[in-house]
């Protein structure tokens, strides 16, 4: 029975790290791009008086991608910024139960995220709002946003799965 869990703890594996590098890549692409549009832009409008056309809502999305693949970015790395001020008492008086009752917190937080995307992306798409330059459907920018929390997600109860709830103390992706 074992020997049947290997070959797909190896295909998690892969495909943690995978998706984590994609998402590094996704999120690296998108903050590239808002910076050179942004300095662009400005040497267009103060040097020549032209402003690249739809600029705000091009960074706008861009914005998004950035912030919600790397947050599923972080994720899957598990290198989420902590504070340890108070850990060690916390650990010791309470143990278990603040591990678990953190892992609760990740996953219904990242789950009320992505439900909350996907409802307003949904929303959005019923009503057919546009954007106002660009006139793109409002409804894009929430749901890449939804579709990244759910891969964040994902990886999150793989690593959980993987390293049954001590996050901190394995590696949660192969290179």
């Amino acid at each position: 029975m074992r020997s049947g869990s290997k070959p797909l703890r190896t295909v998690l594996q892969q495909f943690d790290a995978i998706a984590a590098r994609m998402l590094g890549v996704v999120a690296a692409t998108a903050l590239f791009a808002m910076m050179a549009l942004t300095f662009i832009d400005v040497i267009g409008r103060y040097g020549f008086h032209h402003s690249i056309f739809g600029v705000a809502e091009i960074i706008e999305c861009l914005m998004i991608v950035s912030i919600f693949a790397g947050l599923a970015f972080i994720t899957a790395k598990n290198e989420h910024i902590t504070v340890t001020l108070m850990e060690p008492l916390v650990t010791r008086v309470m143990g278990r139960l603040q591990r678990w009752l953190s892992i609760a917190m990740s996953v219904g937080c990242t789950l009320l995220i992505c439900w909350q995307l996907f409802m307003h992306a949904l929303d959005l798409l019923q009503s057919g709002k546009r954007t106002p330059v660009l006139e793109l459907p409002q409804w894009i920018e929430p749901m890449s946003a939804a579709v990244l929390s759910l891969v964040g997600f994902v990886l999150l109860v793989q690593a959980l799965v993987r390293t049954r709830g001590r996050l901190g103390s394995t590696s949660t992706h192969v290179d």
